[in-house]
């Protein structure tokens, strides 16, 4: 049976909501997705004027905030059936993928916005996929590894998945292999230390290095490159994820004392941070865990695939062979979009969507909040769910 379900996420710089519609045929682990349609809303200004201010100087919300989330969620949700040519009433469930590193200083309460998506779209919603992972012990990172697995497996080339999201991720996903084979951590910090060295450096006027211009600008600054090559997370053997902490408040001030003590520019730090953001990624990649030496295709995902200079300077460590996600199928601004489709088709299907070698739980589990739908479109999800189920301790062993 051909089913078409929707992911949502929210793009690491909380630019607004992607949406991905995609048919998968099979059950559990032996799902084929495809990907049919991708657009992305852009957050209205009330919404990005409140996500976007620092934590020093919160804005307090507009009592209407939640509602034009929600109401982002649901358009982009309608934008993709429509471009997919699927009515809600054929679609079988939706799934929301949180930002799991929220930069704003006001925190989105996800589950009020899953509940506006499942009464708007008289959709089921699963949401909250990191929480049960996070209850059994598990870190909640990569939660999308699983989903990964699923979309990105080719039966004759293994692929090495690098996303460039608020921090970086990578997962080796080698050729005609089982999940549990898939290997995968958190390298160091992505575009959430980009962004906030731009933003505390223009003292809040500029939010994002668009396309990297102003750190390409710059010079590397050796020294303090250095320094943070010793960082406690960078020199830690995995599985490893990146603390909140690791690269926020307190490395961002190190860091502009530094350059003030260097006599450098905004434009140097950029530039060594992003140095950092890749030079950590490549450094990861060459672990023997990784297998550097076998055959494998490198593929980027992300909001910093629109980062130019972040891309040279990945590609570098690469010797320049990467692509963009697109190449195989699959979105690389809406990879995390994709996954939250598959995830909650997972739990559906009665098959666990953590994978506790990476996240650290004590074993595999269902994932997800579930928001039911109207009455046909629950009734058939209920059902789906008794007939998958039945053997749930077998199916949650699979993965």
């Amino acid at each position: 049976m051909v089913r078409t379900l929707l992911g949502l996420s929210v793009s690491s710089g909380l630019e607004g909501v992607d949406a991905v519609a995609v048919r998968v045929e099979g059950l559990g682990l032996d799902l084929v997705s495809r990907v049919v349609a991708v657009p992305r809303v852009a957050f209205p200004p009330v919404v990005r004027d409140v996500i976007r201010a620092p934590a020093t100087a919160p804005v307090a919300p507009p009592p209407e905030f939640l509602r034009t989330v929600a109401d982002a969620a649901v358009f982009a949700a309608r934008q993709a059936l429509s471009k997919a040519a699927v009515s809600p009433r054929d679609t079988f469930a939706i799934g929301i993928l949180e930002p799991t590193r929220p930069a704003a200083a006001v925190p989105i309460y996800w589950p009020e916005v899953a509940e506006r998506v499942a009464e708007q779209t008289g959709v089921t919603v699963l949401h909250g996929f990191a929480d049960r992972d996070h209850a059994c012990g598990g870190c909640g990172h990569p939660i999308t590894a699983v989903a990964d697995f699923l979309l990105f497996r080719d039966a004759t080339e293994s692929r090495l998945l690098v996303h460039l999201g608020a921090v970086s991720t990578v997962l080796l996903v080698p050729a005609d292999g089982k999940v549990s084979a898939a290997l995968g951590f958190e390298p160091g910090p992505g575009n959430q230390l980009l962004d906030a060295v731009l933003f505390h450096g223009t003292r809040g006027k500029e939010l994002h290095d668009i396309g990297g211009k102003q750190a390409v600008q710059g010079r590397c600054l050796d020294p303090l490159l250095a320094r943070w090559a010793e960082h406690p997370h960078l020199t830690r053997t995995p599985p490893k994820t990146v603390h909140a902490e690791a690269f926020g408040r307190g490395f961002l001030l190190a860091a502009f004392d530094a350059v003030r003590q260097l006599n450098a520019t905004l434009p140097d730090l950029l530039c060594t941070a992003t140095h950092l953001a890749a030079r950590a990624i490549g450094d990861a990649c060459r672990i023997p865990l990784m297998k550097p030496d076998s055959a494998r295709r490198v593929l980027l995902t992300g909001g910093g695939v629109r980062n130019g200079f972040l891309w040279q300077l990945v590609a570098k460590q690469f010797s320049g062979s990467v692509e963009r996600a697109d190449a195989v199928g699959v979105p690389a601004q809406s990879r995390n979009a994709a996954a939250a489709a598959v995830l909650s088709a997972l739990t559906c299907d009665g098959v666990a969507g953590n994978l506790p070698v990476l996240t650290g739980a004590t074993g595999g589990r269902l994932l997800g909040h579930i928001c039911p739908g109207d009455g046909r479109n629950w009734a058939r999800c209920a059902a789906w769910l008794a007939d998958q189920t039945g053997e749930y301790p077998r199916a949650n062993r699979a993965a």
